[in-house]
């Protein structure tokens, strides 16, 4: 029966022992386990993503600029008119944006006064809100919308009766005149982008010094995969993006950018006013309403480089030594349970040893029995 000192120690010890076994199966194995384990490492880890080099993803500075001349045709009139950046650029100056009217509509000569609501259809006075000061809560029953405090677009007759709708390009056809913009091939927008890898000391590279600048909005709504006639109808807010690919970049590296346009919505609204006082009264504020469909582009510069790093070729170093002994385990593996002699190889592989503990007492047992008989060979002496 074992003792309480059996449980709490342990009894035995396992050890590895080196086997040298000559079998050509096993040597093929062993060798082709490691080689695709070099395999991987290298095909897969140092040459597909380039486990060599260090990379950095930095984010850059940039600047747009419209230029360009072209004309717009009004949608009844049919007359055309001539614009140039100065009358297409009238929503204020953008940091990284620009914003080009395709289809517009302007109301000009707009006063405050009481005048119908188109975006608020009625038949009676209980339809309309009651939101004083603004709104009063009556309606025009000839015309069918409630009245309300707002900016009224001049009539015929000199009245101030109608109002203008938040959106005249949504739902059904434009009431007002409409201008759209056409050859869009004559505009082009200038990109000048900078970017700057922190990580790689301060490497920065620049457009500006011979790459390229400059692209036609033919260009830009064809990278985007979108049409002039879509663009016109529309708009779009658009993400235009020049992006820097440079491999085992350095300070005299010549690396040319990439101009990526991506769709980001397929329609986009703005409407803008220039306000101005006239003569006989000039106490009155008038304004001249735009609303516009049209492009607004985001510009943004971004880059990825890399640089060949000695840390991370020691690391890749580590991973062989560290995925080598998975061919020993396999291969002993495979050989003690899948080959015909594995019976044998577990024979040579491993080996239970005496129980020397027993050995020992008996060692011991058997000095105790010397000394005692020595003691009584002195004692009778």
């Amino acid at each position: 029966m074992a003792s309480f000192f059996d449980w709490v120690l342990p009894s035995t010890y396992s050890t590895n022992k080196e086997v040298t076994l000559l079998d050509r199966k096993l040597g093929l194995l062993y060798v082709t386990i490691s080689l695709l384990v070099f395999a991987y490492v290298i095909g897969v880890r140092v040459v597909l993503e380039q486990g060599y080099a260090e990379s950095e993803i930095a984010y850059g500075v940039s600047g747009v600029q419209l230029n360009g001349t072209t004309y717009t045709v009004n949608s009844q009139t049919g007359a055309i008119v001539p614009q140039d950046v100065a009358s297409l650029i009238r929503s204020g100056v953008e940091g990284g944006a620009v914003f080009l009217p395709m289809r517009s509509v302007v109301s000009y000569g707009q006063k405050v006064s009481n005048c119908s609501t188109p975006d608020e259809p009625c038949s009676d006075d209980s339809d309309c809100p009651r939101k004083a000061p603004i709104a009063r809560g009556q309606c025009l029953t000839d015309v069918g919308s409630c009245i309300r405090t707002q900016w009224c677009n001049p009539g015929a007759d000199g009245s101030y009766k109608d109002g203008q709708t938040s959106n005249p390009f949504a739902g059904g056809a434009v009431t007002t005149n409409t201008d759209v913009l056409q050859d869009l091939s004559r505009l082009t927008i200038t990109i000048l982008a900078s970017v700057e890898f922190n990580d790689f000391g301060g490497i920065s590279l620049s457009n500006d010094g011979g790459g390229r600048t400059r692209w036609t909005i033919s260009q830009v709504l064809q990278r985007a995969g979108m049409t002039e006639a879509e663009a016109q109808q529309n708009g779009a807010v658009l993400d235009v993006a020049l992006t820097w690919n440079c491999p085992f970049i350095s300070s005299s590296t010549s690396c040319v950018p990439i101009l990526k346009v991506t769709q980001l919505k397929n329609s986009f609204y703005a409407q803008w006013a220039n306000y101005y006082r006239a003569l006989p009264d000039e106490t009155v504020q008038y304004r001249d309403l735009y609303q516009a469909m049209g492009l607004r582009m985001l510009v943004s510069s971004t880059g990825s480089g890399t640089q060949i790093s000695l840390l991370m070729i020691m690391q890749q170093l580590f991973v062989i030594l560290a995925l080598l002994p998975i061919a020993s385990l396999l291969a002993d593996t495979i050989m003690t349970q899948c080959f015909s002699e594995r019976r044998h190889y577990r024979e040579y592989k491993t080996e239970q040893s005496p129980d020397f503990s027993d050995i020992r007492a008996k060692v011991e047992q058997l000095e105790k029995q010397s000394q005692s008989r020595q003691a009584k060979a002195m004692n009778y002496a």
